[in-house]
């Protein structure tokens, strides 16, 4: 299994969220974590991947052993940067 990290960014979008929601997103994100499927994708031009979680979207770093959870947020506002 791979060890799971936050950012700050991602823990104050999260804890902006309904409870459902993040428990969701926290399911989806330990079961990558241990190596079963889940809808990911890796970002064009860039080295990151996102998660599909419902209407929300999940941008990962994977290092590895280590999954960097960089932002959480609904599908519309998440890429923008």
């Amino acid at each position: 299994m791979k060890r799971v990290l936050y950012s700050k960014a991602a823990e104050k979008s999260m804890a902006r969220m309904q409870p459902q929601r993040r428990a969701a997103i926290f399911a989806r994100v330990d079961a990558f974590a241990c190596g079963e499927n889940v809808d990911i994708r890796k970002l064009t031009g860039s080295a990151l991947f996102r998660i599909r979680v419902g209407r929300d979207r999940v941008i990962i770093d994977d290092q590895g052993v280590i999954v960097m959870v960089l932002d959480a947020g609904p599908r519309g506002g998440i890429y923008k940067e």
